[in-house]
């Protein structure tokens, strides 16, 4: 299948959300890393984001060469306590990964006020919420810097596996570079500028979350939340995960492991 089936696909989501990029990648964990990645990241950078979230959220941040650092979550909504953020700021932070769960949207407007004071670039994980917004109406992962989205299996927009970086217009992160780094690092045919890698997603796949936005966009609205805390999401916080551990990786969120404490023991109540 031709590769201008991607550039359709990239170029309908760029035109039909008013972004100044889209780029498909093989799968939600690739979209966290490159935008991670284009940044530069230094040992002793921090990224800020929520230990009560998938493992691969962190895990990129540790990929892409910097030290996650841990907020608790709101008991309420079960996303990151925005009014915990700032005091977990340091002169070595970087960033905040907000990570949108079961079809929730983080407080963005609290967040990017909060990165703007300190001059923090904000990247959303958005795997789970494609088309929830925020109470001003505009969607989760386009709130930002940049948005990163999966298209697995378990998705409210599957193509079994896959997953894109949206670019909002005004982003502080060069989008150019994000697409270059998902393309081997190449600017031009030929000519790698940067360390990348192949995190293109497959043109087929890409025609299939075309025609689910295109005809479907109803319903995959109407899964959003499907699979939360009730179905054992998530049972450890990633601070309590044995590779974390064995690196002296921690946290101190009180909130955030009782949840999950609820949820691994089956007494979890919504």
């Amino acid at each position: 299948m031709p590769a201008i089936i991607r550039n359709i696909f990239e170029e309908y989501v760029k035109e039909r959300f008013d972004l100044e990029d889209c780029i498909a990648v093989n799968n939600g964990t690739s979209a966290l890393i490159a935008p991670l990645w284009s940044m530069d990241l230094q040992p002793d950078d921090e990224v800020i984001t929520t230990p009560f979230t998938f493992i691969a959220t962190s895990n990129a941040i540790l990929i892409a060469g910097a030290k996650p650092v841990f907020v608790d979550i709101n008991p309420e909504t079960l996303l990151i306590d925005e009014n915990k953020i700032e005091q977990a700021i340091t002169e070595n932070t970087k960033a905040i990964m907000p990570v949108h769960l079961y079809g929730r949207v983080c407080n963005m407007e609290k967040i990017n006020e909060i990165a703007k004071k300190y001059d923090l670039v904000v990247i959303e994980d958005t795997a789970q919420a494609f088309g929830a917004t925020c109470h001003c109406g505009k969607f989760a992962g386009m709130l930002s810097d940049a948005g990163t989205f999966s298209f697995y299996k378990t998705k409210n927009i599957s193509t079994f596996e896959g997953g894109m970086i949206c670019i909002p217009k005004g982003s502080r992160l060069d989008s150019g570079k994000v697409r270059s780094i998902c393309d081997q690092g190449q600017v031009g045919r030929y000519n790698h500028e940067y360390l990348g890698f192949n995190f293109r997603l497959a043109e087929p796949l890409c025609l299939m979350a075309y025609e689910q936005m295109k005809l479907h966009m109803k319903g995959i609205k109407a899964e959003l939340g499907l699979r939360g805390p009730s179905a054992g999401h998530y049972p450890n916080v990633v601070y309590e995960q044995p590779y974390y551990i064995g690196r002296g990786i921690t946290g101190n969120c009180p909130v955030a492991e009782k949840v999950a404490k609820s949820i691994r023991e089956g007494t979890y109540e919504e």
